[in-house]
């Protein structure tokens, strides 16, 4: 049972609902995540008074259904419940309710902090901080969200490189990649199904690394939910020959069908990533960075600053997302029903 709601919600009511007719139920554990103030230092104008949060209709739940039942199949669960709360939150107030039901108390504790360690990293959910001052700023990092998950085999930072694959260029620059997984999608509806596609995410960053790619997670997790099979991640520095490497190699030998970028695409010195990516493409469509750019600009003014381009390599569509979460899951959002559709055209196909 997955719910995301603005109202608080009962523990005991929310456990005698998922218990209900569960016979066999030996053991209940629950998980409360509540509003805290996380500022890094004690300035009364720093103090956090509430916290705001948002989600993505429709893909958030698909993401959290996903992780439950992974739970439910992995641990032999007899019921889960999940209510993850939005909007405006003060402090001390009740975000999000993790409840496992197991025949034996070992499996309804696996399960409760299994579905709450993937949440945290995979679900796509925004924060922002609300201060005493009035500033308001977002939430980029989860403490220890990470670190937390690594318990689990197939998220620990070993795994991640035991299945890397050797990369070609842009040695000793920075970079660090993740090996293709498999995890088979169902069709999705309006068109937004990637089923069979292999995807590649490239973040460009001079600072982050795979454990601090909040970006390239939420991509991940976004993708995912609408289908895709196959995906490859790396995290590269911002550097213009570099990125104009791993992307020819990543369409013409991996001959992956969507590329998705974040980062590199502001104003900055350091910002590459359109130069790049028009390096090594032969097609752009501006049409998909410019309504981007329109939808951006409804979330943020500085979405005006986003210098991103669209383009294909042969038949690889290349996308520029922003660096930052919230602006790559929202513009990957606008697109990603299109890119099906562009991607049939580019080998020949019509326009029905």
């Amino acid at each position: 049972m997955i719910r995301i709601q603005q109202e608080d919600f009962l523990i005991q009511e929310e456990i005698t609902r998922l218990k209900r007719n569960m016979h066999r139920v030996g053991g209940l554990v629950s998980f409360v995540g509540t509003v805290r103030d996380l500022a890094q230092d004690h300035h009364a104008d720093d103090a956090v008074v509430a916290l705001n949060l948002e989600h993505y209709p429709g893909m958030t739940e698909r993401q959290l259904e996903k992780i439950a039942a992974q739970a439910m199949a992995r641990f032999d669960l007899e019921g889960l419940s999940v209510v993850h709360r939005v909007g405006r939150l003060a402090l001390d107030e009740n975000i999000v309710l993790v409840i496992a039901a197991a025949a034996h108390r070992g499996a309804a504790f696996d399960g409760c902090r299994y579905v709450i360690d993937y949440l945290k990293i995979f679900a796509p959910f925004w924060k922002k901080e609300i201060l005493v001052s009035g500033e308001e700023r977002w939430i980029h990092t989860c403490p220890g969200c990470v670190a937390a998950a690594t318990q689990w085999d197939e998220l620990s930072v070993g795994q991640h490189h035991a299945h890397g694959q050797h990369c070609s260029h842009g040695e000793g620059h920075g970079i660090e990649h993740r090996g293709l997984e498999e995890n088979p999608g169902k069709p999705r509806e309006n068109g937004k199904n990637w089923t069979g596609l292999t995807v590649g995410i490239l973040t460009l960053s001079d600072s982050r690394d795979l454990a601090s790619d909040r970006s390239g997670d939420g991509l991940e997790a976004a993708v995912k939910a609408l289908g895709t099979s196959k995906i490859i991640r790396r995290v590269m520095r911002d550097d213009r020959e570099d990125i104009a490497g791993l992307l020819r190699d990543w369409s013409d030998v991996a001959q992956m069908d969507v590329i998705l970028t974040t980062g590199g695409t502001g104003p900055g010195p350091r910002d590459v990533t359109p130069e790049a990516t028009r390096m090594v493409t032969q097609r752009e469509l501006p049409g998909f960075s410019e309504i981007m750019r329109r939808e951006g600009l409804n979330q943020v003014r500085s979405a005006v600053l986003t210098r991103g381009i669209t383009a294909f390599r042969s038949h690889t569509l290349i996308i520029n997302l922003p660096g930052s979460t919230r602006g790559a899951l929202h513009s990957l959002g606008v697109v990603a029903d299109l890119v099906p559709h562009a991607l049939a055209m580019a080998k020949g196909g019509g326009h029905g």
